[in-house]
């Protein structure tokens, strides 16, 4: 008896955790051109561009109860949505799966100023044009389509980006980052693109002018992309400069390859 009753009471908790389910949403007007800022706890977060000049936010969930377990902060000023996830409590059971999560879907005109902040989840946006920044603790990037000025960090996950770029930075503490630097690419200030630990691969246009700085501690370097190079180079340190240089382009990684090439 005792055997048939403990994968029952399992899976009754399992059911429990998936039952509690929720939702939540809420559509913003705008007069101008909008800035939003997310502080999104531990959810995945998805932005994507539209042509009304509205923000519509959801928030769904599984293992969460809304206003109970997790509390949503919003408020509006103006052109300024900002919208915050918290914890109110942390009163949950565990049966070695956590199967809690939380889904933020944002839909925004085109051309904003956006900073987008995770704990724990995966961030992705679409279609955006303007000042882009994002940051999480533990998740992957994947950016598409962006314009203008990109910064983004995490402390674990691959990044894949791509757009045309005037500013870029781009960090990972461990995972791969690739980059589609679309023609149209310029350097308005320095780019950084640094892994500590996974590979780093650019797809930049062929008349890019930039000061390059191309390094790995552990791995190879290839470029098909000519460098007029500057003092000693080798298989870990690149340094010269592409189409007469300019402003510099920095690519690190501690643990893997670096790949530069043509879009």
């Amino acid at each position: 008896m005792r055997k048939t009753c403990l994968p029952l009471l399992v899976a009754v908790l399992a059911f429990t955790v998936f039952a509690h389910a929720d939702d939540w949403s809420k559509t913003y007007d705008l007069t101008g051109k909008p800035e939003l800022r997310v502080q999104a706890h531990d959810a995945n977060v998805r932005v994507e561009a539209w042509d009304q000049n509205k923000i519509e936010a959801r928030v769904t969930t599984r293992g969460w109860h809304i206003g109970s377990g997790l509390e949503i902060v919003e408020r509006q000023q103006g052109n300024t949505v900002e919208i915050e996830l918290r914890e109110s409590h942390h009163t949950h059971f565990s049966i070695g799966i956590d199967a809690r999560r939380i889904e933020l879907e944002i839909h925004m005109p085109r051309s904003a100023k956006v900073d987008v902040r995770s704990g724990d989840g995966a961030v992705s946006a679409k279609g955006l044009e303007g000042e882009l920044e994002f940051a999480t603790g533990d998740g992957t990037f994947e950016i598409e389509d962006a314009d203008g000025s990109l910064r983004a960090h995490t402390s674990d996950g691959s990044v894949r980006v791509s757009g045309r770029f005037d500013v870029l930075e781009l960090r990972s503490s461990d995972g791969r980052v690739e980059v589609e630097a679309r023609p149209g690419s310029q350097l308005r200030e320095a780019w950084d693109v640094r892994s500590s630990d996974g590979s780093v691969t650019l797809r930049i246009p062929g008349d890019l002018a930039a000061d390059v700085a191309l390094h790995t501690s552990d791995g190879s370097i290839t470029t098909n992309i000519p460098i007029v190079v500057e003092g000693s180079f080798g298989r870990h340190d690149v340094h010269g400069k592409m189409n007469g240089g300019g402003k510099l382009l920095t690519v690190h990684t501690s643990d893997g390859s670096v790949t530069l090439d043509k879009f």
